[in-house]
């Protein structure tokens, strides 16, 4: 059966992508924990990129 892009399908891939982004995130602070001032990322796509916010990482949507 075909898939129909609409606003929904774009919206709840927007919103998966991102939930992704935050738990990679998370798992950098985690090996942030661990390793103080080892971790680097530049991460970037599918719709969010994760960035350095002081001490941690937080993912965003892309604009």
């Amino acid at each position: 059966m075909p898939m129909h892009s609409d606003g929904t399908d774009n919206r709840e891939r927007e919103q998966r992508a991102l939930a992704i982004g935050q738990q990679i995130a998370a798992l950098l602070d985690d090996l942030e924990r661990i390793a103080p001032g080892s971790v680097n990322a530049n991460i970037v796509g599918l719709g969010f990129r994760i960035k350095r916010r002081g001490p941690s990482f937080t993912a965003e949507r892309e604009r």
